[in-house]
């Protein structure tokens, strides 16, 4: 049986986080022409609380050109809004209590990364991060962003 998900639209939180949906139904081809970073995180996650510094940088740096959505996998949603207070972010948040997500992008661990180009292939993944995964990161969506152009 196929489940009905709703959209829902959050209230901010104080850190003004520009989309807040409870979407299990998230898809990829609302952002045909655009390179796309998707990580699947959770806050128990300790490599998350590193990711999260990491994306915005990228958020920042590339702009429009990117567009990232963290989905967290938190069973308790207030578990994740505790999490996000720490973080000034500006990039999307989509929340998959139930893995629905999760299982359908075959996620191994916490963080998993897609790093998807304009045409909605998949160019690369990864699973962790540590401070040494940076640079390499950062390149793999530069090239991308500039393989668009």
């Amino acid at each position: 049986m196929k489940k009905m998900f709703l959209l829902l639209v959050a209230s901010l939180f104080p850190l003004s986080i520009p989309a807040v949906v409870a979407d299990p139904g998230f898809d990829l081809e609302n952002y045909k022409g655009k390179v796309v970073y998707v990580d699947f995180w959770a806050s128990w996650c300790t490599p998350c609380k590193a990711s999260f510094p990491f994306m915005q940088q990228m958020a920042e740096k590339f702009g429009d050109s990117l567009v990232i959505t963290a989905i967290n996998v938190d069973k308790n949603r207030a578990d994740a809004d505790q999490f996000l207070e720490q973080f000034e972010i500006s990039f999307n948040i989509v929340y998959d209590p139930e893995g629905v997500l999760a299982e359908s992008f075959d996620v191994k661990g916490m963080p998993t990364s897609y790093l998807y180009n304009g045409r909605g292939r998949l160019i690369g993944s990864h699973i962790g991060f540590k401070k040494k995964d940076i640079d390499r990161l950062e390149m793999a969506i530069a090239n991308a962003i500039n393989h668009q152009q």
